[in-house]
């Protein structure tokens, strides 16, 4: 008999999730196919163009995502029409960056949407990356993208390494 562990990427995962939930986010599993209205709106990784599907697995969706943004807050859209008071989640999923070869570079990415604000998701970031030992200061520098409210929106680095981003969707993004 062999002992077996589970690999480091699946422990941080369960971490990540155990943070989130306690912090009153529910999980979403979204679709990797997005419209292309959707794919236009928020990339904030790569400038290139989406990879597109030769069929659709679903109707008008045949863009592979290049975020996970645009489709949480259409998760987030259709629950409040639903009448659901509360609706936070979060999503961890692969995220498709086209690079200068045929297959895409898989990135694993992690996206929050909250009705309680960026100060909150600031919060909630700081609680992640405590309960993952991370030992370098979070830095926030200024942002700019038309999905998110000007002056509300930041690049999170740690070590002067992108993390991510953080913002309030701006009324256009609405």
């Amino acid at each position: 008999m062999a002992a077996s562990h589970r690999p480091d990427s699946d422990r941080v995962l369960a971490k990540v999730r155990q943070t989130l939930t306690a912090s009153g986010h529910d999980e979403a599993m979204t679709a990797s196919v997005i419209p292309e209205k959707w794919s236009d709106s928020f990339s904030p990784w790569t400038d290139s163009p989406p990879l597109v599907a030769n069929t659709p697995m679903l109707e008008g969706a045949d863009r592979l995502r290049r975020s996970l943004i645009p489709s949480l807050l259409d998760s987030r859209r259709i629950n409040e029409s639903l009448s659901n008071p509360v609706v936070e989640l979060f999503e961890t999923a692969k995220v498709y960056l086209p690079t200068q070869k045929e297959l895409p570079r898989e990135q694993l990415t992690l996206a929050v949407v909250s009705g309680r604000g960026f100060l909150h998701l600031k919060g909630v970031v700081e609680s992640l990356l405590d309960a993952l030992h991370v030992e370098k200061p979070l830095e926030l520098t200024d942002f700019q993208h038309d999905l998110l409210a000007a002056g509300h929106a930041s690049e999170l680095k740690i070590g002067g390494q992108r993390l991510g981003f953080l913002g309030d969707v701006s009324a256009a993004g609405l």
